[in-house]
């Protein structure tokens, strides 16, 4: 049996599930997913034809386009990074937009409330085609009027030329990755620029009237001290962005990391000092002035479906979970061809979609509410799930008042 085509319109989510799970059976002979995958096609079924009796005719998405390319790979960081010429990278765009034809009328039955360009670099890539690729998705896939259009960029790629071109997309948001105040630490991290260039950028980004800007920095760099990270939240203090990601490296053993209590300590003062200076937390790790969440981080935490694209990008919809290939040129090879694309494929089943909107729901501030959880799934939250929030209630990192489950400091912290 071949692997399962790529999916095609809510129309055709029964028969995907079938095919799907009778692939599986064949690899694993559990034939108890024949049953699993009946009783979840029935139910989204029914979910969807409610939906459009309740004249709700679109479900909301979000759409994340993955750009790996960096100028040099920066340590210790989340992000999947490549390097290339510019040739590799312009067809590397060039593939992005094959796969985003391939989306065209097949989304019918949702609206895309916002996009990103994520990995952290966006800008390194040939502006206009940055620009046009944002058109592109625009014109060609369901986005909402209004929607949140974003882009990660380097503060020393932004200028006059980059945000021209870009421009031709219209985003409305910038994630400009200062990581710190702090030359040296920058230099420790390994990055392409100083903290000189994220002001530069700053002042080229209210220049260019795209003033809903977000400014992330990073906690744990070797060498940081508390008066180092409290200058580097300073700094975003006066530069007055509308949102600040407060971040953890994916690495916290290298030599001189502080350890756990200290870094908790970092974390501890960045939500202190900030709240204090007029910022909300909303999330964990994430804070803003009023009205300027980062929509498409916040849909996600509430479990919104994504549809990923690009290298290594993971999408959530319509009952499954897949995972593009990690190699750049096979992405580049195969665009637009769902089979040859995909490395992974997995069952979003309704335990899976449950544990990740509570994930998600604790990680906000708001948490999570129980009978928002019954109204979402139908049902009340499953024995398992509870006794997994009551250990986090004894460890400390949540707390419960009348069937509400919110996030501890100290949970925020570990949840980051």
């Amino acid at each position: 049996m071949s692997s399962p085509a790529r999916p095609r319109g809510l129309r055709l989510a029964v028969a995907r599930k079938i095919h799907l799970a009778a692939l599986r059976i064949l690899k694993c002979r559990l034939i108890g997913r024949i049953c699993l995958w009946a009783a979840f096609s029935l139910e989204k079924t029914i979910r969807i034809d409610w939906r459009h009796q309740m004249g709700e005719k679109h479900e909301s998405l979000i759409l994340d386009i993955h750009i790996p390319y960096c100028i040099y790979p920066e340590k210790y960081l989340r992000h999947f990074n490549a390097t290339g010429t510019n040739e590799q990278k312009n067809m590397y765009l060039a593939a992005l937009m094959r796969e985003v034809q391939s989306y065209k009328d097949e989304l019918t039955d949702y609206e895309i409330r916002a996009v990103n360009l994520s990995g952290g670099s966006a800008t390194v890539m040939k502006p206009d085609l940055l620009g046009r690729l944002l058109s592109m998705v625009r014109h060609t896939l369901p986005v909402a009027k209004g929607a949140e259009i974003s882009f990660d960029a380097l503060p020393n790629t932004i200028g006059t030329p980059s945000l021209t071109g870009i421009a031709a997309g219209h985003p409305t948001r910038a994630e400009l990755m200062m990581r710190s105040e702090n030359d040296e630490e920058l230099k420790t991290l390994n990055c392409a620029f100083r903290m000189q260039n994220t002001r530069n950028a700053m002042l080229f980004l209210h220049k260019f009237h795209l003033n809903n800007v977000s400014l992330t920095v990073n906690y744990g760099i070797p060498g940081q001290t508390m008066v180092s990270w409290h200058n580097t939240l300073h700094s975003c203090v006066i530069m007055r962005p509308e949102h600040i990601c407060v971040e953890p490296l994916a690495v916290t053993d290298a030599e001189g990391m502080p350890d756990e209590q200290e870094r908790f300590e970092l974390y501890d003062h960045a939500c202190t000092y900030l709240t204090d200076n007029g910022y909300l937390q909303y999330a964990a790790g994430l804070f803003c002035r009023p009205h300027h969440e980062y929509l498409f981080e916040s849909l996600k935490l509430n479990g919104t479906s994504v549809l990923g694209m690009g290298v290594n990008a993971v999408t959530v919809l319509d009952g499954y979970m897949t995972r593009n290939t990690n190699n750049c040129a096979l992405y580049v090879k195969n665009a637009g061809d769902f089979e040859k694309l995909t490395s992974e494929v997995y069952i979003a089943d309704e335990s899976f979609l449950m544990k990740n909107y509570v994930s998600g729901r604790l990680k906000l501030t708001q948490g999570l509410d129980a009978a928002a959880f019954e109204k979402r799934f139908g049902q009340t939250m499953p024995e398992e799930i509870r006794r997994e929030l009551d250990e986090k209630i004894h460890e400390g990192w949540i707390s419960e008042t009348g069937g509400v489950y919110t996030a501890t400091r100290r949970g925020l912290f570990y949840m980051a």
